[in-house]
């Protein structure tokens, strides 16, 4: 519909104003969400204290040569991996408690095995370590069980929620995750 001249100008402008007010009269106060309903009872859930708002939770790192782990039959070559290991990702999670700063550090990675390799459980020896500087704070190494099979890549996740440092008066703690062995069996230790 067309609306020419003078007279089309005041259509077009009744025409406008005519769709506005249907508009908002399809708009109600009971429409959508209503807020004094919408309340919950958070009695239950843990408050949020004002360093935990602040957000520093340490950054959690992966330092060179600890993010793969292989296994061999014999002498160490391409031939005789047994199962090689690999950190796709880390993660942190941090919370104020009583002057501590805890948290809980993820690893995700997978597993595949190798031309020596087959189904069954394997032992993956991961640390996380925290550092203050050149301080090492925590650190802790453990073996990991995963169950591998031989239908492709298994994926895992390894959970150290025990990190407990006293609450950092700067932003110097620095998380390391990985694979590590400790010490080589016949090497001098200090």
């Amino acid at each position: 519909m067309m609306f020419k001249g003078k007279g089309g100008a005041m259509l077009r402008t009744a025409a406008v104003i005519l769709i506005g007010a249907s508009l908002a009269a399809c708009q109600s106060s009971t429409d959508g969400l209503n807020v004094s309903q919408s309340k919950t009872d958070n009695s239950d859930l843990e408050k949020v204290t004002f360093e935990e708002l602040r957000g520093y939770c340490p950054k959690v790192r992966l330092r060179d040569g600890t993010a793969y782990f292989n296994t061999y039959e014999g002498e160490e070559t391409s031939q005789n991996v047994r199962y090689q290991a690999a950190i796709t990702d880390v993660s942190r999670q941090c919370k104020y408690e009583n002057g501590r700063l805890a948290m809980t550090v993820a690893v995700a990675g997978r597993v595949l095995l190798g031309p020596k390799g087959s189904s069954g459980t394997i032992q993956l020896p991961i640390r996380v370590a925290a550092l203050k500087g050149d301080t090492v704070v925590y650190s802790d190494i453990k073996p990991y069980s995963v169950e591998v099979n031989t239908a492709g890549a298994t994926q895992f996740i390894y959970t150290d929620p025990n990190i407990a440092v006293d609450q950092p008066d700067a932003r110097n703690i620095v998380i390391f995750a990985g694979f590590d062995e400790g010490p080589k069996k016949g090497a001098a230790t200090n």
